[in-house]
Parts: structure tokens; C-alpha cells; sequence
């Protein structure tokens, strides 16, 4: 059980439906009409706000959750806070995890440099992320990294990676 990995999830675009809630905010069908001015004006409209407590589930939020505690035995919480407001984003997101999240993660990180968790404890970790880099990073950590996007991918493809992780070996 000392070798079982921690299973890192993150949360905008995982958990939390961030790119709905976020078109919703700037009033859009979709986050990406937004012109670049138009976008770092939303974003800064965001800071100093509860916009990260108020975030909905993602659709498959609790399933994926229940999945990785099948798989693991419990999982952590791993997300960026957003650049300028890192403190007011960490409370409400911390906020977003005690309202929405059960059973609650083991441990809670608010961090922008996920790399560094990826051999976290002397384990090779695993991490569920929708950005590009921060799979990337993770895997040239050492650690076994997912992508997924709620809003474009299935849970067939966590499920096919936990299936595939030989938890001796992991």
C-alpha cells in the first residue's frame, strides 16, 4: 500500500466547470469569441472575487472522483490559482472543495508548478489535468499523467490509463 500513487486531480476543466462558468461571467456561448482585451479584462474582472467558489460540477465530477478512489483508495487536490489573485483564488477554491467535493481529497495543493508533486513522497504520482504542459512537465518529472478535459473528453480514457498502471510498478 506505501507504493500505491497519489492520484493528483485538478480542478478547472476537471472538477469544476470553469470554461461554462467563465463564458457565463463574460456573458458568451463560448470563451473563445472573446478578443484577447476582452479576455485579460474578464479575467481581471474575476480577481478579488468568489468567482472560483461558485463554480458548477463538471458532468462527470463525482464519478470520476468515485473512480479514483476505487482505483487509488482516496485522491488529492491539485490546481493553479489564477496569476494575480493567488491568495483570494486558493480561499475560494478550498471554499469550492468543502461545498462540492465528498468524499474530501487527502490533501489540498494550490500550486502553479504541478511538476514538483509528480515523484511527491518518493511515489510516481499520477495527475488528471486538462493543460498541455502541465502533462508534459509531469511526465518529464517521472510521473504518470492523464489529459482530460471534462467538456471534451470521456472518463474511458482514465479509465483505460488506471487499468493499464501496474501499482507494483507504479
Amino acid at each position: 500500500m506505501d507504493n500505491q500513487p497519489i492520484v493528483f486531480l485538478d480542478m478547472d476543466g476537471v472538477l469544476a466547470d470553469f470554461f461554462g462558468a467563465f463564458s457565463n461571467f463574460a456573458k458568451v456561448n463560448h470563451w473563445k469569441d472573446l478578443g484577447p482585451s476582452e479576455l485579460a479584462h474578464t479575467l481581471d474582472a474575476i480577481i478579488g472575487s468568489d468567482f472560483f467558489g461558485t463554480i458548477p460540477k463538471t458532468w462527470c465530477c463525482d464519478e470520476l472522483i468515485a473512480m479514483t478512489v476505487e482505483f487509488s483508495g482516496g485522491y488529492s487536490i491539485l490546481s493553479s490559482p489564477l496569476d494575480g489573485d493567488e491568495e483570494n483564488c486558493a480561499h475560494w477554491k478550498r471554499v469550492w472543495i468543502k461545498n462540492n467535493l465528498n468524499p474530501k481529497p487527502s490533501e489540498i495543493f494550490i500550486d502553479r508548478d504541478k511538476d514538483k508533486y509528480a515523484m511527491y513522497q518518493n511515489k510516481r504520482n499520477v495527475l488528471i489535468d486538462d493543460r498541455p504542459h502541465n502533462i508534459k512537465a509531469w511526465k518529464e518529472q517521472g510521473g504518470i499523467a492523464i489529459k482530460f478535459q471534462a467538456n471534451q473528453d470521456h472518463l474511458g480514457v482514465i479509465k483505460e490509463v488506471f487499468k493499464n498502471i501496474n501499482l507494483n510498478q507504479a
